[in-house]
């Protein structure tokens, strides 16, 4: 992943504001709201996948769409695994997870793209079918991530869907 510069910033911050860079809300939504939206959002992806340059860095400093892509279906993987802990454990510390490691090691440029779609849909499938078992009296369970920053099954989704709609808008906008 050479020339990667990797994101040192704490995200959290867009569970108590509107994102500065996407300018997308997250505080009013709902478990149910990202289980009605995911299936559009996933084939939004799939979309980019279509570009001819897919696998190419517009710039050497930035994943290329794909990189995104897979990044997005690796991300919705590690929020369930985030789920299944809260869910079965009392205030659960999260693995440490670097998902600029995650995608070198990974070599996400080098899958075929018929196999990050798979990936993409079957984790966005899976991570729907969690949210929809998760019932009303578990959205409060909490869950830490190994600096301390605490969620609940509410903020975590919440947390997980901006991940998933700031990163359309890093592929939708005219900024790459």
């Amino acid at each position: 992943m050479s020339g990667i510069v990797p994101d040192q910033k704490n995200w959290t911050f867009v569970l108590d504001s509107v994102c500065p860079e996407c300018g997308y809300d997250v505080r009013s939504v709902g478990l149910r709201d990202v289980i009605e939206q995911l299936p559009h959002g996933v084939e939004r992806y799939v979309k980019v996948l279509d570009r001819p340059q897919a696998r190419g860095r517009t710039n050497p400093a930035r994943w290329s769409d794909q990189e995104y892509v897979t990044h997005v279906a690796h991300m919705l993987v590690i929020m369930n695994q985030r789920l299944d802990l809260m869910l079965t454990k009392d205030e659960p510390t999260f693995p440490n997870w670097d998902q600029d490691l995650a995608a070198e090691q990974g070599n996400y440029n080098a899958l075929e793209p018929m196999d990050v779609i798979s990936q993409l849909r079957e984790a966005a499938k899976n991570y729907a079918n969690k949210l929809d078992a998760i019932p009303a009296s578990s959205y409060s369970r909490r869950g830490l991530r190994s600096n301390g920053s605490a969620f609940t099954v509410q903020t975590l989704n919440q947390y997980a869907w901006h991940d998933f709609v700031h990163h359309l808008w890093d592929l939708e906008s005219d900024s790459r």
